[in-house]
């Protein structure tokens, strides 16, 4: 192989990498938004303090899992 073929590869490579983690990372931001959505079920002082928690969870480094319980149980004692 000449060392055009392997520097085509390894861009190919890097580009492909980047595209997954900016694909997945777009995916967990609708996943999220979408439950945001459903939790509010239409009401829009609810979405508006869910996005308010989330946004102050994910400052306070909270993981995704956990984020979701908690939005999970506010939704629950607001409803």
């Amino acid at each position: 192989m000449d060392s055009l073929s392997i520097v085509i590869i390894v861009v190919s490579l890097l580009l492909a990498f980047l595209f997954k983690f900016v694909l997945l990372k777009r995916i967990r931001e609708w996943i999220d938004q979408d439950l945001l959505r459903s939790l509010s079920s239409g009401n829009p002082d609810l979405l508006r303090q869910l996005k308010e928690l989330d946004t102050q969870l994910r400052t306070e480094g909270v993981s995704r899992a956990e984020r979701h319980k908690q939005l999970e149980a506010k939704a629950n004692t607001l409803n």
